[in-house]
């Protein structure tokens, strides 16, 4: 059976409502039918079908036989169902399960009820940040649903009752997560950072201001030499997996900076005489070894540069001093991780009135974004054309004679 044809009343009119119905036989040998919801289009009953087809498992099955199944069996079931496009929120995914909702894996799932879930939200808050619980809840949400169907062990999904949400509350970038533009010149000028093998890629993302995962999946094809272009189309995880960007406006092509051009020149040679002659995959940042350079190690590997940077600075400041005992080590540089390099690069161009629009596109931002996490820049920047129209249009100042 496929897809059926009822007529049902409604408002004292006839309506035609189609169903999705999946045989189980091809799962346990036995002509049970399975029924989905009514719909008022026969596509939208295909693709319920084709849902209750892709998570029909003997499983399943067997939950839907036992009204007192407990929760740890219905998640399980649906942490195996779930598909997801990419790695590493598949293993975002399976911590969430696998944590914060199997703190309700000893109770059988119809006896959860929204005041006991609204529990559940509150202990979470207490615990972790808004933006967590909000996606645990989420999960837990979906497992409901998959309980509903194609499992049909629920009629209803508690989740769905009225409950409560931390909020998350947006605010800008602090000031310690970024630099000025002093400290990046002090930084990218430094002999100790000119001479890492990994200066090309800090020079990269402090002028494109591109997420640590699109630099380090950046592949030499990505260049065009004879077109002046850099195109990000693929990023590059933790655990050096190849991924696709996090949104359609994050795939962009970018016009080279003429400046930029030598240092791209230069990492592509150093990059070849590196990397093995049989990678398919020619990333443009490798490490020492000719693998491709994460954003772990690239994290790890800055942080270790900034220390060293303070250091030889604080030891060449006590060398210059009478009576170096006296002298207390500074913070030069503050520690910040390859993403403040973004930050850095969005807060300095906003800054020197690039407009928005160009920033979000650079970025592969949206405007919005960029609107929510950079408000203290735009705030400066509203004073400042505040300022600027008061000596336009001539204001005078109070209290003072004008000239004839």
């Amino acid at each position: 059976m496929s897809i059926q044809k009822k007529i049902r009343k409604k408002n004292g009119k006839n309506v035609t409502y189609y169903f999705p119905v999946v045989s189980t036989y091809s799962i346990n040998g036995k002509k049970d039918l399975i029924w989905g919801k009514g719909h008022l289009t026969v596509t939208d009953a295909k693709k319920e079908e084709v849902s209750i087809k892709a998570n029909l498992t003997a499983e399943s099955l067997n939950i839907k036989k036992n009204n007192k199944i407990l929760f740890s069996i219905v998640r399980k079931s649906w942490l195996k169902t779930r598909i997801t496009k990419e790695a590493p929120t598949k293993e975002r995914d399976e911590v969430y399960a696998n944590t914060y909702l199997a703190v309700l894996d000893d109770y059988e799932v119809g006896k959860i009820t929204p005041l006991l879930i609204q529990e559940w939200v509150t202990m979470l808050t207490e615990k972790y940040a808004p933006k967590t619980v909000r996606l645990a809840f989420d999960l837990m949400s979906q497992v409901f649903e998959y309980a509903i169907s194609p499992v049909k062990a629920l009629s209803a999904n508690p989740c769905k009752g009225n409950i409560q949400l931390p909020k998350i509350r947006k605010k800008g970038v602090e000031s310690s997560k970024y630099w000025t533009q002093e400290k990046l010149s002090f930084f990218l000028s430094h002999p100790l950072t000119k001479e890492d093998n990994y200066y090309n890629a800090y020079v990269l993302q402090a002028t494109c201001g591109a997420r640590p995962g699109e630099v380090c999946g950046l592949s030499i094809s990505d260049i065009s030499l004879t077109h002046n272009t850099m195109t990000f189309n693929y990023g590059l995880d933790k655990k050096s997996r190849q991924t696709d960007l996090k949104n359609t406006g994050a795939q962009r092509t970018l016009s080279i900076p003429p400046k930029l051009l030598p240092f791209l020149i230069n990492q592509i040679n150093l990059s070849n005489s590196l990397r093995l002659r049989e990678d398919k995959y020619k990333f443009l940042i490798v490490q020492t070894d000719g693998n491709a350079f994460n954003p772990d190690a690239y994290a790890k590997h800055l942080k270790k540069l900034i220390n060293r940077i303070n250091k030889y600075e604080n030891q060449l400041a006590k060398k210059e001093l009478q009576d170096p005992s006296k002298y207390q080590d500074v913070e030069l540089l503050t520690p910040i991780t390859p993403y403040g390099f973004r930050h850095t690069f969005a807060t300095l161009a906003l800054l020197n009135g690039t407009h928005m629009k160009s920033v979000a596109e650079i970025m592969g931002n949206t405007v919005e974004t960029v609107m929510q996490n950079y408000a203290h820049v735009l705030e400066n920047s509203s004073a400042d054309a505040l300022i600027k129209m008061t000596d336009i249009i001539s204001l005078p100042e109070i209290g003072k004679k004008n000239k004839p």
